[in-house]
Formats: C-alpha cells, sequence, structure tokens
C-alpha cells in the first residue's frame, strides 16, 4: 500500500512525556503525548488506523484511549468525532491500560495513519493515506 510520509516535527512521539498511570495506587498502565507528523491539522474522523505496540506486541485497541483537548476517546469512537479538530502544533494525549505499567528500556511503535480528505486518488473515493507513525525507545527507570 502506497502512503505518503512527510515528517514537519522532530518528534511524533514525544519520549519526555512518558509516564505511567496509577490506579487506586497500584501502575496499571502508562500514557504518552503524541504530535501529527503532517504541517495541516486533521479531524479525527480521519484518522484510519491508530495502535500502540510494546516491543513488537500490539496493545488490543479497548486498552489504548485518544485525549485530545481534555476529551478522552476510546478509538472506535475516533471515525465518529468530524468536529473534533487536532492541530498540527497541539499534542494529544495516548493513555495505555497494561497492569504493571512498564519499567526498564521498551520499543513503543506507533501506527497511525490518517486519510487526507481533500487528496482525492482514486475513482472509488479513496484519499492519500499518510503515515504519521514513529517508533521510539524509552526508558523507565526507577518505576
Amino acid at each position: 500500500m502506497f502512503v505518503m510520509r512527510m515528517q514537519f516535527n522532530e518528534q511524533i512521539i514525544k519520549t519526555e512525556s512518558f509516564e505511567n498511570l496509577y490506579i487506586n495506587g497500584k501502575k496499571q498502565g502508562f500514557s504518552f503525548d503524541i504530535q501529527l507528523a503532517y504541517y495541516r491539522g486533521h479531524y479525527l474522523s480521519d484518522i484510519d488506523l491508530l495502535e500502540v505496540l510494546i516491543d513488537g506486541e500490539k496493545i488490543p485497541d479497548e486498552a489504548v484511549t485518544f485525549e485530545l483537548k481534555g476529551k478522552e476517546l476510546s478509538l472506535y469512537k475516533l471515525k465518529y468525532a468530524v468536529t473534533e479538530f487536532w492541530s498540527q502544533v497541539e499534542p494529544a494525549k495516548l493513555h495505555v491500560l497494561k497492569p504493571g505499567g512498564l519499567a526498564g528500556e521498551h520499543d513503543i511503535e506507533l501506527k497511525l495513519v490518517l486519510r487526507i480528505p481533500y487528496m482525492q486518488i482514486g475513482p472509488e473515493h479513496d484519499f492519500m493515506p499518510l503515515d504519521s507513525g514513529e517508533k521510539v525507545s524509552v526508558s523507565f527507570e526507577g518505576e
């Protein structure tokens, strides 16, 4: 599959933003900030794929939520968020439920593909896909 790739931000995954999530005093996951790679913003309904992988293992969609401007959405609800606009300069936060959280060093991969609604590329109303993903290594020392 052909996808366009333009990375206008130095980091898509903001490595300094990683933190473990605590629920009732127990480490139950982690969160981190992401930013779009493209020079324009997008409506959340333009997100065709959003996956988080830890050390190559995909986290189930129901264990990931997307937060923008204080609104937290399950991944399946993104396609219905036709009025929620994500600006290129504004970070969003991903919350990942994972009992025990993270400790030590891990490879975190974000698979994020958006459709560019003003770039129709086929007669079947296909639109240009945009790869806004990234893979980073992070360390949770002393956590």
